[in-house]
């Protein structure tokens, strides 16, 4: 992870305002406010005002113009509000991704409450955990989980959409206009809990139309040409900005099907039917979406790919360039930032940074701190800690975990404070901002402690890898890492190639997985070399894209280093 790849002609184009290399690290860094604040209520409103007879959104079975989808919005928002819903407040969605989740998104958000995702997956408890820690006071619901207006679903007051059986026609369908605290509350997103138990991000109404600003008017250039792919489940941050992004500004929002994030070639048709623009993704669908449409024309109207969640790795990247002709963003920020802290942008030639996830957005602070909340010398690395404008409010009803990550800033006054990532980064000598791991999600082989993410890196790097997960075996007694890895070339010639390869190890030659931990050995101290390297035609993946290690931790046989394979397997080494 500590490889940086030589600036040559043309450098990933900085974010907004910096045009140069910064000469000091805290040159990086934007303490800037913006000059007004505004909410999604009152930008998705003006948007209805202006363009009513526009496209808005697009979903199975549904086309809706702005009139149509504000009217909606707009009757729901009422009845939510006769029903108790205020500023603070917060109600549950609970829907399978459609039109009326839309709808219910902005519905909240207008009359001057706020949303908290409940996926109808998950297992009841957790949905009752959720709603109970969010103190939500109501929650919108679908077909799936009939209930008439009042009652009970998940212990919480049931509000039914569903456009087809509409409930709320009764309700005004003009804008409500009303007066929203910037500051106010606008959604809260749970996120995995270090102890088992989730904790729920609380991000203000002027943040994420401050976000939505930035992206429309200084970094894409969004507008009524545009569209929206939103396809990511609603409890995964990004998922807001996939809404939300067209429809402040005149574009469409087009929605994916159930499920249908995890069929590359259903989303493949989707994006070139409805012309899509943007799209977010986490390397691990990219890769996947990448393989799928080659040779076909099905992504050429892409204009902005964003790309975040995991490395970014020398294999994709030339993929992304051979295949498709538009920008790259690469970006970083957890959910308790409203979305994103960070980014850079590969346009034409530009070349990959090696672990790079760029430089800070505009009114956001990066501090590479040691314990004593020290600034670390450029390329030490340190833990990862945020400021500025767009940091959240804390966890939702907990005041100790707020008071242990949101803390003190010691690099501003009047009571700022700065949000502890748990990730490890440091500053190269170009100003970039390179990711180094989880502080948390450090192992310790033969008692000396390494990152996961800086083994999985140097696998990356290895011309012939296009992706690459590690993880610790389950044996306590001597615990050993586990390398996987999906092979550059196809599958199919993987396959076919089974008996070169064997016929090479008969007569002395080694194996691809050999050859991958001999890299190892080049790039990693001995302890950080894999003990054995699996080869897969792909890496599980969880549902929100990124790779599924624990689908992937097996139990190391007792007898030999050849490691039982997991499905798609095409051969194994060990050491």
């Amino acid at each position: 992870m500590g490889m940086v790849v030589s600036l040559r002609s043309e450098e990933p184009v900085p974010p907004a305002g910096s045009t140069e290399p910064p000469t000091t690290l805290e040159g990086c860094n934007d303490g800037t406010l913006p000059a007004l604040t505004t909410t999604v209520a009152d930008l998705f409103t003006a948007q209805v005002r202006r363009s009513p007879d526009a496209a808005a959104l697009v979903a199975p079975g549904v086309r809706l113009t702005y009139a149509e989808l504000g009217a909606r919005v707009f009757q729901l928002a009422r009845a939510l509000r006769a029903r108790g819903l205020g500023p603070e407040d917060v109600v549950g969605i609970r829907l399978i991704r459609s039109a009326e989740m839309v709808v219910a998104v902005l519905a909240a958000m207008v009359a001057g409450g706020a949303f908290v995702p409940v996926e109808p997956a998950w297992p009841e408890q957790r949905r009752r955990r959720v709603l109970a820690d969010a103190r939500a006071r109501l929650i919108v619901t679908g077909p799936e989980a009939p209930a008439p207006a009042g009652g009970l679903v998940d212990g919480v007051s049931a509000v039914p959409v569903e456009l087809g059986a509409w409930a709320w026609g009764a309700e005004s369908s003009e804008p409500l206009d009303l007066p929203i605290l910037p500051a106010g509350l606008a959604y809260v997103i749970f996120t995995s809990g270090s102890t088992g138990t989730p904790k729920g991000a609380m991000i203000r109404h002027d943040a994420i139309a401050e976000r939505l600003r930035w992206q429309v008017r200084d970094l894409f250039a969004f507008g009524a040409d545009d569209a929206s792919l939103f396809k990511a489940p609603l409890s995964f941050d990004i998922s807001i900005n996939e809404i939300l992004l067209p429809l402040v500004c005149g574009g469409r929002v087009v929605v994916a099907e159930p499920d249908g994030e995890l069929d590359p070639g259903y989303l493949l048709k989707l994006i070139e039917g409805e012309r899509v623009t943007f799209v977010y993704l986490v390397s691990s669908m990219l890769d996947i979406l990448l393989e799928a449409a080659e040779g076909t024309p099905a992504l050429s109207s892409l204009r902005h790919v964003w790309c975040g969640g995991e490395v970014l790795t020398p294999a994709l990247f030339a993929r992304f360039r051979a295949q498709v002709d538009t920008a790259l963003y690469h970006g970083y920020g957890p959910a308790e930032t409203t979305i994103g802290v960070s980014h850079v942008i590969y346009r034409d030639s530009a070349e990959r940074l090696a672990a790079s996830i760029g430089r800070p957005n505009p009114h956001t602070q990066l501090h590479v701190l040691d314990d004593a909340l020290t600034p670390v010398p450029s390329g030490a690395v340190g833990e990862l800690y945020v400021a500025g404008f767009l940091l959240g409010r804390g966890y939702v009803h907990n005041g100790a975990l707020t008071a242990s990550r949101f803390v003190a800033n010691p690099f501003a006054g009047d009571g700022a404070r700065m949000y502890r990532t748990g990730d490890l980064a440091r500053w190269n000598s170009a100003g970039w901002l390179e990711f180094v791991g989880r502080a948390d999600n450090q192992v310790k082989i033969r008692g000396m402690r390494l990152e996961l993410e800086e083994v999985e890196a140097a696998l990356a790097e290895h011309p012939r890898v296009r992706r690459a997960a590690v993880v610790l075996s389950r044996d306590v007694a001597a615990p050993r890492l586990l390398a996987f890895v999906v092979p550059a070339v196809a599958v199919a010639e993987a396959v076919v190639a089974e008996a070169v390869v064997a016929e090479a190890e008969r007569a002395g030659g080694g194996t691809f997985a050999d050859e991958v931990l001999a890299w190892c050995a080049e790039l990693l101290p001995r302890y950080m070399v894999p003990s054995a390297v699996t080869v897969v035609d792909t890496l599980p993946v969880t549902a929100g894209g990124k790779v599924d290690r624990r689908a992937l931790t097996v139990s190391p046989p007792s007898t030999t280093d050849r490691l039982p394979a997991p499905h798609g397997l095409t051969g194994a080494a060990g050491s």
